[in-house]
């Protein structure tokens, strides 16, 4: 007696089970790597807002705390305008600007990034605080010290 076993076609069901979770690994992880790209691009950000804060604020015109805070965050709009998914950025603190100078200066940016990979994006973005509209807050700081020496320009 021989047993004969039609096996045609068991490699599409196969393929059919393990595919599934492949894309969403796949997708996932294209959902991660926005993640990180957005939040490589807001510490740059940061970086940039605090050095021109540091500037603003130690120029004898632009001197304070308002003007350090309105260059910090027209620092932060030229550098996120390379990536599309930050949809803005504030700058809602600049510590330690002042008129006399010789105090470090912080500046902290928040960064609005919009989930964009379908079934995948809202899962992934949720573990980073994102809520029903899919839209995760980054938050960044960066710190230099001011010396009090003011620039001439």
């Amino acid at each position: 007696m021989t047993r004969t076993s039609d096996t045609r076609g068991a490699i599409y069901a196969e393929y059919a089970v393990a595919i599934v979770p492949m894309f969403f690994l796949f997708w996932g992880l294209l959902q991660v790597n926005g993640l990180l790209l957005a939040d490589l691009v807001l510490r740059d950000a940061a970086i940039k807002a605090v050095r021109a804060a540091v500037v603003c604020d130690s120029d004898k015109e632009t001197s304070g705390t308002s003007a350090a805070q309105t260059c910090a965050q027209q620092a932060v709009n030229d550098v996120i305008q390379a990536e599309t998914s930050i949809t803005s950025a504030d700058v809602t603190g600049v510590a330690g600007a002042s008129a006399t100078g010789n105090q470090a200066v912080t500046v902290t940016v928040v960064g609005h990034y919009t989930c964009q990979v379908p079934l995948v994006g809202s899962f992934v973005c949720g573990a980073f605080g994102a809520g029903a509209s899919g839209t995760a807050d980054l938050t960044r700081s960066a710190t230099l010290p001011n010396q009090g020496h003011y620039y001439t320009f």
